[in-house]
């Protein structure tokens, strides 16, 4: 990469560590690296999450009025657990999710995001603010600012529009106004990122944005030695990492059912296959195994630290990604998975989880709605097959500091833009 002047980076994320939240990895990871590369990174980030010892100076937590105990009392919310430990979520009430777009946080959180970066800009140029959502109305804080704010880059995990995380609003004054406040987001930020590629395609295409996919990352695992419980003897692991059933029509009983199907067929002296799952549990997915009298051949590990949940995954004789129906999805567990060494079994179709499975030749890519389809990754998994065509390649773009390098290059291009912007005037 050629080398870039060191900037002064400012990262607007409302979920960052000690955050257990997927969308909590993307900027710890990006913000490590790029001030690895020379650059002066700040965070700033809600206080609801906890703080890190090492935060000051980097990171600024701002007040959010999630953290209320007064106004979660008077909203009927259940306490927040503590920092860092995942607890079962109760939906909100429709007076937090469904008045004001593009999301609650606009209000709750949004006002004193803005007025920690405003105070950061007094004390010295911002060379470039990256807002990161969800929530959406992070990228507001950017197109507050107004004309001098620096030049700007919007993140986009998920799409805001495009296959969204959240239901139509109830009102079509409320679906008007999200569309509008993501117009203006999509064309007035100087770059638009896409965690995955049909992200970034959909705002070049719908919103004529300059859009450009930026992936998740994983960190090189190194030779870091792992010691994990053996299976039993005659079993083979296939391990997954969090909930199997889930938002987006994530279903996990065709694999059950095949799963089930081919433990029963099996032939004489074949491996039986264990489903590992290390996560929260799900109440579904609980419910699911017990009807269909699955005990013997699903273990539930579950929450683990981060650490050990790598550990398994290195140890594992398979890795499960199941996926729901949104052509851009690519969990952030898929991005562990590559950097594990292991062979993937993806239920994953027509999306961007399956393409990257595909392309970098680490696993193999079946309909998670597809029975027979499954039976057959399972055999691949027994017979040895999936492992001897394990044969990654194409890496380099998913491993730190690649997906880094890409973030600073287009922070020199969202300056660019900024400076031919003010000529033209």
């Amino acid at each position: 990469m050629t080398s870039a002047p060191a900037r002064r980076i400012v990262v607007v994320t409302y979920y960052f560590p000690p955050a257990t939240a997927i969308g909590a990895h993307r900027w710890a990871g990006m913000a490590r690296h790029l001030r690895a590369m020379g650059h002066d990174v700040t965070v700033v980030t809600s206080a609801v999450h906890g703080r890190l010892p090492d935060d000051a100076p980097c990171v600024v937590r701002t007040g959010d009025l999630a953290n209320a105990a007064a106004l979660r009392r008077l909203l009927r919310r259940p306490q927040l657990p503590e920092p860092g430990v995942v607890a079962a979520q109760t939906p909100a009430p429709a007076l937090l999710t469904d008045v004001l777009p593009p999301d609650s946080h606009l209000v709750s959180w949004v006002p004193s995001a803005l007025a920690a970066v405003v105070r950061l800009a007094r004390r010295a140029t911002i060379d470039c603010l990256i807002t990161s959502g969800p929530p959406d109305s992070a990228h507001l804080v950017g197109l507050t600012l107004g004309r001098r704010r620096p030049p700007w880059v919007a993140d986009f995990r998920d799409g805001w529009r495009f296959e969204p995380l959240r239901y139509e609003w109830p009102t079509r004054a409320q679906e008007r106004l999200d569309g509008w406040l993501e117009r203006r987001v999509a064309k007035s930020a100087d770059v638009v990122v896409g965690a995955t590629m049909p992200i970034a395609e959909d705002f070049a295409a719908r919103l004529g944005a300059n859009a450009h996919w930026v992936s998740n990352g994983f960190e090189p695992m190194g030779e870091v030695p792992c010691s994990v419980p053996a299976e039993p003897q005659g079993w083979l692991t296939l391990l997954h990492t969090g909930t199997l059933s889930g938002p987006r029509g994530r279903d996990p009983r065709p694999l059950l059912t095949a799963l089930q199907a081919f433990n029963a067929a099996r032939p004489a002296g074949a491996p039986r296959i264990r489903l590992v799952l290390a996560g929260r549990p799900s109440v579904e997915d609980e419910r699911l195994i017990a009807e269909m009298a699955m005990a013997s051949a699903v273990h539930h590990v579950g929450l683990l630290d981060h650490d050990t949940t790598l550990c398994l995954q290195r140890g594992a004789d398979g890795l499960l990604l199941l996926t729901g129906n949104h052509r851009s999805e690519a969990t952030g567990k898929l991005f562990e998975y590559l950097a594990s060494g292991r062979p993937i079994i993806a239920l994953a179709r027509d999306n961007e989880a399956e393409r990257i499975v595909r392309e970098t030749r680490t696993g193999v890519a079946v309909s998670a709605d597809d029975a027979v389809a499954i039976d057959g990754a399972l055999r691949s998994l027994a017979d040895g097959s999936l492992e001897r065509a394990y044969a990654p390649r194409g890496l380099e773009r998913f491993r730190y500091p690649g997906p880094a390098e890409a973030i600073a290059r287009l922070v020199e291009q969202a300056r660019a833009r900024r400076l031919e912007t003010h000529s033209a005037r």
